[in-house]
């Protein structure tokens, strides 16, 4: 009976999110209207989408998962949580340095800003990059959904895949941005909601305030490394810092946020909000962790069930522990959390893949809806594309960490020059590009293997690949700009900066 009324509790819910889709779908006339919402979101739309590209499987998942295992630094494993610090530190440098500039080049995509600063070839290689490494994020998403819906409800891990696939990529194409924007409202509400639901029930289940605090393992909450004076920890410790904090500036779904503001101030002030906001879920999803933790102890589930998949943690403690309401309650939140970060990233990449790859590549006399209509096959295309991923490489915090490495050794670099130097050119951008790309993944895999997860290298020298990439990229980039300034001319890009 139980896990009837969840699945009837989660039909009524999709079906919720599918006709809000439908609602929305009379508002797109066009690409600028799926894509960007027609330039028009104010402040609270779009803090509340922007906040749903942070609060995703990671955060619900990956973040506990991550917490359980290694807390905030594990000196040893030098790994730890400190990653996801990185990426709400992300939010704040995208609001300080760079949301108000790429607003004020009214782009479409983050693919339009290469192309139009760098060039055809840079804007092509970015393009691919963008396409591979976020595909890996959708992925990530509907690892999440799948995982917590197999191990509350029962139905398999790839029944919950095809299930999530078909109700993202559904209410995706039918509504467009604005569908997104709305869901994203909507689910960010149930997740703040239920958190705060949860709170004061996780922390009384194990005895009130005061005994919750003193059984907080402290370890787990350090936050530098234990052998400061060795110079590679704070290498890897750096490294976690940058691989999200940095990594996602250079993201689409974070992006197509700036130009779907109705104003540069708004695209600033939103990511200042959504940093303030995903803050608030990480230090709850925090408390939540360790409270489950020491239900752990209490013997309320077995920990070696916990123990093989640690990323199971809360919705396997919270099956077992709390009533049938509250189960319902978090299961919402997190299928919440991740169907928005899902749809978010999946319409900002087959956005780049639809303008600037088919339309600028292949068919430049693409109409706006011609593009729009594109957009929407494309939006399917990488749904099943990200649900396959998600069967065969079930790990969201890696997956995570390794889509955002790349973008960060490949795309960041060129990104940030070109809009703060001058002298940045084509035939730099794309030295960067390239020595990035090749630096990070082949580094990695000479060195474990050129497979998915040696690449993505979980080894103990993790952070020499992550710290290298960008770093190759900016030596490569700012050489090969100075030594070409002659043959190829910086482009300067048409800025309409805000009227006061």
């Amino acid at each position: 009976m139980g896990n009837a009324g969840i699945l009837a509790g989660i039909g009524v819910y999709f079906a919720l999110i599918i006709f809000v889709g439908y609602l929305m779908k009379s508002k797109n006339k066009g690409a600028e209207d799926f894509l960007v919402g027609g330039r028009s979101f104010g402040l609270f739309y779009n803090t509340g989408t922007l906040t749903a590209c942070w609060i995703g499987g990671v955060l619900v998942i990956g973040v506990p998962g991550t917490l359980y295992s290694f807390g905030v630094w594990d000196s040893e494993a030098r790994w730890g949580l400190l990653v996801t610090y990185g990426g709400m530190c992300c939010l704040l440098v995208a609001g300080f340095f760079y949301m108000r500039k790429l607003w004020e080049l009214k782009l479409l995509s983050l693919g339009d800003y290469y192309y139009q600063r760098f060039g055809r070839t840079a804007g092509i290689i970015s393009t691919i990059i963008m396409s591979g490494t976020f595909v890996l994020w959708i992925s990530v998403q509907i690892v999440s959904f799948a995982k917590v819906g197999e191990a509350v409800v029962g139905l398999s891990l790839n029944t919950w895949v095809l299930i999530s696939m078909i109700v993202i990529c559904t209410y995706t194409i039918l509504g467009g941005l604005w569908a997104v924007c709305l869901t994203d409202i909507i689910q960010v509400g149930v997740v703040v909601l239920s958190m705060v639901i949860l709170l004061p029930l996780a922390v009384s289940a194990v005895g009130g305030w005061e005994t919750f605090a003193a059984a907080v393992p402290t370890e787990k909450l350090d936050m530098l490394p234990k052998d400061y004076t060795v110079p590679s920890a704070w290498l890897a410790w750096v490294a976690a810092w940058a691989t999200i904090g940095l990594g996602s500036i250079a993201s689409p779904d974070l992006m197509q946020r700036a130009f779907s503001a109705k104003s540069g101030k708004v695209a600033r002030n939103s990511a200042l909000c959504a940093f303030a906001i995903v803050c608030v879920i990480l230090v709850i999803v925090m408390i939540l962790t360790f409270a489950a933790m020491q239900l752990i102890d209490l013997h309320t589930i077995d920990r070696a069930r916990v123990d093989a998949d640690p990323e199971l943690l809360l919705p396997l403690v919270f099956q077992s522990a709390m009533p049938l309401p509250v189960v319902i309650l978090f299961l919402g939140a997190t299928m919440a959390a991740v169907m928005s970060a899902a749809a978010t990233a999946n319409i900002a990449l087959s956005g780049v893949i639809a303008k600037n790859l088919i339309n600028d590549m292949f068919m430049p006399s693409m109409s706006s809806r011609g593009l729009m209509q594109t957009t929407r096959v494309i939006i399917l295309v990488i749904g099943i594309l990200g649900a396959y991923l998600a069967i065969g490489l079930p790990s969201a915090f890696l997956l995570t960490s390794l889509g955002f490495d790349l973008v960060l050794s490949c795309l960041f670099i060129p990104l940030t020059l070109g809009l703060y130097w001058k002298k940045a050119n084509a035939c730099g951008a794309i030295a960067g590009l390239i020595a990035g790309a090749f630096t990070r993944i082949a580094g990695a895999g000479l060195v474990n293997g050129f497979t998915l997860p040696g690449i993505a290298s979980s080894a103990e020298s993790w952070y020499c690949f992550t710290l290298g990439g960008p770093a190759a990229a900016l030596i490569a980039m700012v050489v090969v700009s100075l030594a070409t300034q002659g043959v190829c001319k910086p482009i300067e890009m048409k800025l309409e900066p805000e009227v006061s």
